[in-house]
């Protein structure tokens, strides 16, 4: 006999409870995956562990192995600084989604066999450094995957409780690793010397007067600046610089990038000093599928109303869920789930209302039976 939501609500709230207790960071979620393993193997899912060295999957197949429709969940915590401390943190809701996606594999559990395809679902490390969804995708966790859906809590004034977007757009981003070599000299005769404060004050200015549609949602900011370690009255000739980068598309991230190498050109030419840097990968904005975008919308109107329904939600926060559409050929979407986050997403004091973890359970329910019940 089929599952309901409302029996559900127990199961999901202590998955949570449990989880939030064992917060493990990225790439060492071993006591976390190890749990949803075994939930999963209880339910009667084929189940694979150890992939990338902490994911799990989990398939069950119904009249048919294909279509395949694929529901991820992260797993890993946030790592805080808190008092010169380090402490382990459930700050970002994953400890939610993977609870959220237990709750889905036990209400499709029972239902698959009645539809004409496969559900599986991924449970991912390593979403905070961004590496795992990439390290996923290599070891061929999206092969025979047909459709793919992620989703998050959001704070209030994104998505407020009780609501839910078919779709959360993410900007692309990538971060740029800099050094200045100047030349030092006495504090007394900087004539004699290339000042790397001078070269990073340059550099700020300049990046500053780059221009860009406001419209793009990019942002260029400096997030590290050091330079200078030695006595008072001593020119300094190295520094460092860190900027953060996003953009609302991989094009005009792209097109930013281009900008700011120029820019960083031409501030050591203005010096007659080195600026040496490296573009490290980000995440990429996503590549989402029409057709699922609507099969999201009908689902939450279904389940929670035509008045709920939130419009698709820009937000610059980047999400490394994106890589698997970019590396592969699935179809993917990746919802909003309005759970009146607070104070806000990273926060170590985060809460949330817990029903929000069964509309996500339910609106993606349904949402694998319309993919899955076509020809069945």
């Amino acid at each position: 006999m089929s599952i309901s939501i409302e029996q559900l609500r127990d199961y999901v709230y202590q998955t949570q409870k449990y989880l939030h207790k064992i917060p493990e960071p990225a790439f060492k979620e071993k006591k976390t995956s190890t749990y949803i393993a075994k939930q999963l193997k209880e339910m009667g899912y084929e189940v694979t562990e150890h992939i990338a060295k902490t994911g799990v999957t989990a398939k069950l197949t119904g009249k048919n192995e294909y279509p395949c429709v694929a529901i991820r969940a992260d797993m890993d915590c946030i790592v805080h600084e808190m008092k010169n401390e380090i402490m382990y943190r459930h700050s970002c809701g994953h400890d939610a989604h993977s609870s959220t996606a237990l709750g889905i594999a036990r209400f499709m559990k029972d239902r698959i066999y009645n539809l004409n395809g496969s559900v599986k679902f991924i449970f991912q490390p390593a979403e905070e450094i961004g590496e795992g969804a990439k390290a996923m995708t290599a070891a061929g966790v999206l092969e025979g995957v047909d459709y793919l859906i992620g989703y998050h809590l959001r704070t209030a004034h994104e998505c407020p409780f009780g609501k839910m977007s078919p779709a959360l757009i993410h900007s692309a981003s990538c971060k740029i690793i800099g050094e200045i070599y100047g030349k030092t000299a006495h504090g007394g005769r900087p004539h004699l010397g290339i000042n790397a404060i001078d070269v990073l004050s340059s550099l700020v200015t300049n990046i500053n007067t780059i221009r860009f549609n406001p419209q793009s949602g990019t942002s260029v900011k400096f997030t590290q600046l050091h330079a200078g370690k030695g006595s008072v009255n001593v020119i300094p000739e190295y520094g460092t610089f860190a900027m953060d980068v996003r953009s609302g598309s991989n094009e005009e991230l792209k097109a930013v990038i281009r900008k700011i190498e120029k820019m960083i050109a031409h501030t050591a030419d203005m010096h007659d000093g080195k600026i040496e840097y490296r573009v490290t990968e980000g995440v990429p904005a996503p590549l989402y599928d029409e057709n699922l975008m609507q099969t999201a919308q009908r689902a939450i109107v279904k389940i929670l109303g035509s008045e709920n329904v939130v419009d698709p939600i820009h937000t610059p926060g980047g999400e490394d869920f994106h890589y698997y559409s970019q590396l592969t050929n699935v179809k993917s979407i990746y919802l909003a789930i309005g759970a009146n986050v607070c104070p806000g997403l990273h926060d170590p004091e985060m809460t949330f209302e817990k029903e929000a973890m069964l509309h996500g359970v339910e609106v993606i329910s349904d949402m694998v039976e319309q993919l899955l019940s076509k020809g069945s």
